[in-house]
């Protein structure tokens, strides 16, 4: 009978486990269920806004498609599609390439595409590319499996090609620039990109062919975009004669205007110099390719038409722009003002983002903004820097002032054109950019600075004063520029620091500091470590080759110390009040490093014995005052310990005493030690709170009754 009531109940049991596991996964497939099904609902709002943004992207509603675009990416981020219409909504509202560029990045790299935008966006990727300088990169995108053939990306190629600047490449181009001509004949990008790549004096065969096949086909292009102006008169460039004239007075009796008009223009004496002079003026003061105005007017020869050009440069106002490594696309602007660079701004990679700005006094760089170094900077005496500043996000701001003409960096250098100078009989400077501008190091920084300035992330600030590259002293500053602490260097290591912590001019605390190289001791846990590294610093550390060695507080401004505390190892501690002032400690308190044990001591009033509690684990072990040894009792509802001469104290009679005890301690609200006297109708108590400790010890008064 037993047996069987055992057998029952193991498969009760056993049925019991079975169902638990049972639950157990229809939970698990119930959880799943329920993240899939989110997962599938998420999706499909994601291609609703798909199918909206597309339909917005079909009105060029940009704004719109890009909001939908958003929209759908909140929801899953995984479809490509989504990516690829929010590259094109902001290339669309003409956003920077270095904007787009990660977005189409993305759609690519995810690779699940729910339309047939996939080629399309290998096609903005392979453009985006190009015009950035990685032509070689963007070849490989166009020329990856799918293959991509087409005008759009025949385009591309040809770009590529022509930027690639060597003689193969080029060659490549033109053929098929030739190819394209005849698979796409309607396209104008193709004569277009040939003109602006091929020089109208090349004696090469096929650019001539080509040259003279486009020309050609000026009409049949301009009958289907009358108002293509540049390709009108590109072709005009490398035309000649009866043709070359009849194409300029078509551009300019349709009223287009191109800065190249005025050198073709009087080439052909369609205008005299001085009416060239004043058209090529009027593109200038807005901006003008440097290049294409200084070949102008150097071909100038009356010298009315010189002087107009010297009082213009004189006085000028405008701007140039400069295709520093000749892909066709402007990577320097230069602003003038009073004939002078005002303002210079490099793109180098043509993203949209510019790699440095420099401002200029009447020519002379004064300051400017470095993108890769996150730097502002001035110079004192150009190229000598005055001061450098580094802002990057979550770290404090670096600031380093510079010992005068110590210093010399530039990315930029201000060159006289010899060539207008001369021609025109005045000194005209132009910037040049230099190709060896390195990175600044931090020795490099130090060697040269008086000084260097940290502003944290609560917006005080941290003066370091150096010589020879070793920081000698530091000053510390609040938000509203009080000076409120001053640190002491030898050798880069902190020696000391004062600190006036309640700001009334008067520097209350001493920190001294001890160097500690090889870490071989633990003097302070991580985290007050690190600390102790910010408040000197301005910025969390660990591993510090020094440590805190001891604070030294004079609260009542005698210039003697009233409370010390000394750090040990493993984080044991001494702390010493000193509560009259003649220098010695009244009362102390010792944490061993052990962790284990500690000693509280102070001297009784009036007898001025010294009395010494001895803690184990936080509580009182052994108590002696002077040579005899005292009682430890603990209140009966609070942590407050009597110490007293006999042991037949019952805490209970006095247990409102160290209540109201603990309440006055509280009050003087003192952080470490405080000392006081308080009595009943009865008795007197002095009561000493150290550390986290309270003790009372009763007083015998004869006038209590």
């Amino acid at each position: 009978m037993k047996m069987q009531q055992n057998k029952k109940l193991k498969s009760l049991h056993l049925l019991k486990r079975i169902l638990f596991v049972f639950a157990f996964l229809n939970f698990l497939d119930f959880s799943f269920a329920e993240n899939e099904n989110s997962k599938l609902a998420n999706k499909k709002t994601a291609l609703r806004c798909l199918e909206t943004a597309s339909n917005y992207i079909f009105e060029k509603n940009w704004e719109a498609a890009k909001s939908q675009a958003c929209f759908g990416i909140a929801y899953d981020d995984s479809i490509s599609d989504l990516w690829y219409l929010y590259a094109v909504s902001e290339n669309a509202l003409e956003k920077t390439k270095a904007a787009v560029l990660p977005l189409i990045e993305k759609a690519i790299k995810n690779d699940s595409w729910s339309n047939y935008n996939r080629d399309n966006a290998r096609l903005l990727y392979a453009d985006i590319l190009c015009d950035t300088g990685k032509m070689s990169e963007s070849l490989d995108v166009l020329d990856s499996q799918p293959f991509l053939y087409s005008s759009d990306s025949e385009f591309i190629r040809i770009k590529c090609l022509y930027r690639l600047k060597d003689s193969s490449s080029v060659s490549k181009a033109r053929n098929k620039i030739d190819g394209a001509r005849r698979i796409y004949p309607s396209d104008t990008r193709f004569p277009l990109v040939f003109f602006k790549n091929e020089n109208p004096n090349d004696s090469d065969s096929t650019v001539k062919r080509l040259a003279s096949f486009f020309v050609s086909q000026l009409d049949f292009y301009l009958q289907r975009e009358p108002e293509n102006s540049e390709l009108e008169i590109y072709s005009a460039l490398f035309s000649s004669g009866e043709n070359k004239n009849r194409i300029l007075k078509s551009f300019t009796a349709k009223g287009f205007k191109h800065p190249l008009y005025a050198q073709e223009a009087l080439s052909e004496n369609l205008i005299g110099e001085q009416e060239a002079v004043d058209y090529i003026f009027d593109f200038a003061d807005e901006k003008i390719d440097y290049e294409l105005f200084k070949n102008f007017i150097l071909r100038l020869s009356e010298n009315d038409s010189c002087d107009n050009v010297k009082k213009h440069l004189e006085a000028f106002s405008g701007s140039f722009s400069f295709d520093i490594d000749n892909d066709g696309i402007e990577n320097l602007i230069v602003k003038f003002s009073r004939g002078r660079p005002q303002e210079i701004l490099f793109d180098e990679n043509q993203d949209g983002e510019l790699e440095w700005t420099v401002q200029c006094d009447f020519g002379t760089p004064v300051s400017g903004y470095c993108r890769e170094m996150k730097m502002n900077f001035s110079w004192a005496n150009f190229p000598y820097f005055n001061y450098a500043e580094f802002v990057q996000e979550k770290i404090p701001v670096e600031k380093f002032n510079f010992v005068p003409e110590t210093l010399r960096w530039s990315p930029v250098l201000i060159e006289r054109d010899s060539e207008i100078s001369e021609k025109f009989g005045f000194d005209f400077f132009i910037p040049a950019v230099k190709n060896d501008g390195q990175k600044l190091n931090v020795a490099e920084l130090l060697d040269c600075a008086s000084d260097f300035e940290i502003t944290t992330s609560s917006n005080e600030k941290i003066r370091f004063v150096l010589l020879n590259g070793n920081i000698q002293q530091a000053l510390y500053y609040s938000f509203d520029g009080t000076l409120y602490a001053q640190a002491h260097f030898e050798n880069n290591i902190p020696v000391f620091r004062t600190v006036d912590f309640d700001k009334d001019g008067i520097f209350e605390a001493t920190e001294f500091y001890s160097v500690d190289s090889e870490k071989k001791v633990n003097f302070h846990s991580l985290e007050d470590e690190r600390q102790v590294v910010k408040n000197l610093f301005g910025l969390p550390s660990e591993n510090a080759e020094f440590y805190l060695r001891m604070i030294q507080i004079d609260r009542n401004k005698d210039t003697i110390p009233d409370f010390t505390e000394e750090y040990l190892e493993n984080n044991g501690k001494i702390s010493s009040w000193d509560t009259d002032g003649d220098g010695k400690w009244n009362v102390r308190h010792v944490v061993y490093p052990d962790g284990i044990s500690e000693e509280s001591m102070f001297y009784t009033v009036p007898e001025k014995n010294l009395v010494v509690v001895k803690f184990e684990n936080n509580i009182p072990q052994k108590v002696t005052n002077g040579k005899e040894e005292f009682f430890v009792y603990k209140d009966a509802d609070s942590n407050f310990y009597w110490l007293l001469k006999n042991n037949s104290f019952n805490p209970e009679i006095y247990s409102a005493l160290a209540k109201n005890a603990k309440l006055e301690l509280d009050k003087k609200n003192v952080q470490g030690f405080s000392m006081i006297t308080v009595e009943n109708e009865t008795q007197s108590v002095i009561c000493i709170r150290i550390e986290k400790f309270d003790f009372g010890i009763l007083i015998e008064n004869e006038n209590k009754n």
